[in-house]
């Protein structure tokens, strides 16, 4: 049986148009009041309610019947259902990663064989029933956030195909009126609301699978209804928040699971294959390693392997369905090398415990390739809008990445850190999708 199909909506055309930020690893509604004001969708995670929610999906397969669609929780339930499930089952997450892959095929859940566009829809559907109840009202109507480049986009045509994907799933789940923003675009209209005077703002969001750039006039423009004629150039690069998770999970990880390690076969010598690694440092791959293949080339390894309690650790970690906690480990220490000049990481499950201090300077130099890639960008968009970084009135940075040091100097070395301003990091995207979508 295949992925079902949704219901298109039952809702009035005259409910407001929410703002929608869906992200590569959280997704946050707004929409903004009748007295101007932008109020956020909160959603629960574990006991608390927050106003965004991780963008994955649970899928139980003992939970599936033939006769019933596809079973399944979303956001922060479907992290407490991975979780009371001590791992069994299919947890996805990243799925916007995947847009601009065409020749991804379908994941079988029991009976169920979905697509990606089936998961995005399956999750939008449910956002917006969430929101629903939680802001009171109806919801049919929507401007979606889009990225400048999609991540693993090498052409326009790649990302006009993957920006149609995204709007047909929204359509599936229920939004019958579904609209794309550009992301920086929309942080601009969110950072703009208190100006007093015309600025040329440089808007940097950094998201979990893109960096975006949009320079633009801001504040009182004249322009009104015809902002696009504000845009001066939009710029974006497949490189950014987790590619730093990346590069942390394959320095102080992978290591400890076989990475660098060989294993001799027939009086041969091979390297343990990087495929392992590579996929379990990356969310949106994390899934094609739970397959009987997989699982059945590490028993291989694990046997010759020079050191096979390292191969029994990653073959564990897969097993257990350990990469949710894992990531979440990262993270943490992610945020402490924000702040400090040295973290130690740490994680322990079952047979792996995994104990490393790491610098800030280390770090900065693994993620070196990933922040030269976005200065790259960055300097690529000034010079094709023809503008310099002296005409430059301000910096708006959003994402969680605008916390790194190393790339908050990056901007100040170009823009002094006079003109960088900050604020509602996390949250100015929906923020400013909300306003747009309230101007029509």
């Amino acid at each position: 049986m295949g992925a079902p199909t949704l219901p298109t909506s039952l809702m009035p055309s005259h409910a407001p148009r929410v703002g929608i930020d869906f992200g590569t690893s959280s997704s946050a509604i707004a929409v903004v009041d009748s007295d101007g004001h932008v109020r956020f969708a909160e959603f629960p995670t574990l006991g608390a309610m927050a106003p965004s929610w991780r963008t994955l999906l649970f899928f139980d397969p003992e939970e599936q019947q033939v006769t019933l669609p596809i079973q399944y929780t979303a956001g922060g339930e479907a992290i407490a259902a991975y979780l009371e499930a001590m791992g069994e089952g299919r947890l996805v997450q990243s799925f916007k990663t995947h847009l601009t892959t065409e020749s991804l095929g379908r994941t079988q859940i029991a009976h169920h064989a979905i697509g990606l566009d089936d998961m995005i829809a399956l999750f939008l559907l449910r956002l917006r029933k969430r929101a629903e109840l939680q802001l009171g009202r109806t919801i049919d109507a929507a401007t979606i956030g889009r990225p400048v480049r999609f991540a693993g986009s090498r052409t326009a045509e790649e990302d006009d195909a993957a920006a149609e994907r995204l709007l047909t799933a929204a359509r599936l789940a229920g939004f019958q009126d579904a609209r794309l923003e550009l992301e920086p675009v929309a942080a601009a209209h969110h950072y703009e609301r208190t100006l007093a005077r015309p600025e040329l703002a440089l808007v940097a969001d950094f998201g979990a699978g893109t960096t975006d750039f949009c320079l633009m006039r801001v504040g009182p423009t004249g322009h009104a209804g015809e902002r696009v004629r504000d845009i001066i150039g939009t710029g974006g690069v497949g490189a950014a928040g987790d590619d730093l998770d990346a590069a942390l999970i394959e320095h102080l990880v992978c290591p400890a699971l076989g990475k660098g390690d060989s294993y001799v076969e027939m009086g041969h010598e091979h390297p343990i294959p990087t495929s392992y690694f590579y996929k379990l440092a990356r969310w949106h791959h994390l899934s094609f390693l739970a397959g009987s293949r997989v699982r059945t080339e590490l028993e291989r390894l694990h046997r010759f392997a020079r050191h096979p309690e390292r191969i029994a650790a990653l073959m564990h970690i897969i097993a257990a369905n350990q990469a949710f906690h894992l990531h979440k480990s990262v993270e943490r220490v992610k945020v402490e090398l924000s702040s400090q000049r040295a973290a130690t990481f740490h994680y322990a499950d079952g047979p792996v415990d995994i104990h490393v201090d790491v610098t800030r300077t280390a770090f900065e130099g693994w993620i070196a390739p990933v922040t030269e890639s976005i200065a790259t960008c960055l300097d690529d968009t000034l010079a094709r809008a023809g503008v310099s970084a002296s005409e430059v009135d301000c910096v708006f940075m959003t994402g969680g990445t605008a916390f790194v040091p190393v790339v908050r100097r990056l901007f100040e070395a170009r823009f002094g850190a006079a003109k960088l301003r900050s604020g509602d990091e996390l949250m100015s995207i929906a923020s400013g999708l909300a306003l747009r979508a309230d101007a029509g």
